[in-house]
């Protein structure tokens, strides 16, 4: 234990699975380390040998000595430190991130990176969204707005991360539209002259004398929101 500090994460290579006991890994200078079941991940796992095997390669967390002299290890504990980095990570970058919700609290969403992230209510959807609980059990993208790994501490916004989606997809659509494309749209709002469509980013203004060949007097007789269809 002179060369391996207690609260480091490294690389190792797994020697040995006993489901009963746990993993035996090989951390080099000449040291193997036990992960415990409890320490490998967590959530519960029916069967270690279907989630590791002899020769696996990963990142272990140091957590000391047993009394037996032995290194003990954590899998979960390092996954937990790699999930703050790349938090950090995307703090800097701008990147966008995709978490599930877990629950609906007072104030927000709480969503699952690997550690807990709070997405404000002012950050769901559009930001004026009277019902959130939508969104839970469901993936949404996030960008990172303030990270406190002292303090446990995360923020996200779902609005900012859709908004600059929107806008690349915007941009995209745009450098791809030409006259006379048929492309597949989705109805967002029906007008009385009207209806615009959807084409990925961008809406295109679908007029009441273009939905038919015959006269239509109002585009919610034959169209509705949220409706999937071809435009040219």
């Amino acid at each position: 234990m002179r060369e391996l500090r207690t609260g480091q994460v490294i690389s190792g290579a797994v020697v040995e699975v006993e489901p009963r006991d746990g993993v035996l890994v090989d951390v080099g200078m000449k040291s193997e380390g036990l992960i415990r079941p409890s320490e490998l991940s967590r959530d519960p796992i029916a069967n270690i040998e279907e989630v590791l095997k002899e020769g696996d390669v990963i990142q272990v967390y140091v957590m000391g000595e047993g009394r037996d002299g032995q290194v003990l290890l954590s899998k979960k504990r390092a996954d937990f430190e790699k999930a703050w980095d790349r938090v950090q990570e995307c703090e800097k970058s701008g990147e966008i991130v995709t978490a599930k919700v877990t629950e609906r609290v007072k104030g927000g969403l709480v969503v699952d990176l690997g550690i807990r992230g709070f997405v404000p209510a002012s950050h769901v959807g559009n930001g004026h969204l009277k019902n959130i609980d939508k969104f839970v059990n469901t993936e949404i993208p996030l960008k990172v707005l303030e990270v406190d790994r002292q303090h446990r501490k995360v923020v996200l916004s779902h609005r900012l991360a859709t908004e600059e989606e929107r806008e690349k997809q915007k941009t995209d659509t745009m450098g791809s539209l030409e006259i006379g494309q048929v492309r597949t749209g989705i109805v967002r709002r029906l007008t009385d002259y009207g209806a615009f469509v959807d084409l990925g980013g961008i809406d295109g203004l679908l007029h009441v004398s273009e939905i038919g060949w015959t006269r239509v007097k109002h585009p919610a007789d034959v169209l509705r929101n949220g409706q999937e269809f071809t435009v040219m």
